[in-house]
């Protein structure tokens, strides 16, 4: 998998999307999970915005599992 830069660019974005997630578990300052890793207050998973994510595009990221 591409590396995603953790930056303010970047986070930025991810507001669009992660903050909007059906899983995303609404903790603050726990966004950009494909640079930062695991949420540390994972929520059970109802759909994601991923493919709709202008970094997961600009990155070719994989599809989540």
């Amino acid at each position: 998998m591409p590396t995603v830069e953790d930056n303010y660019e970047n986070e930025t974005i991810c507001i669009k999307f992660c903050g909007v997630c059906p899983s995303y578990p609404g903790v603050k300052g726990e966004l950009l999970f494909c640079a930062r890793g695991k949420s540390s207050s994972p929520k059970q998973k109802s759909g994601c915005n991923c493919g709709m994510c202008d970094i997961w595009n600009k990155y070719d990221l994989c599809p989540a599992n």
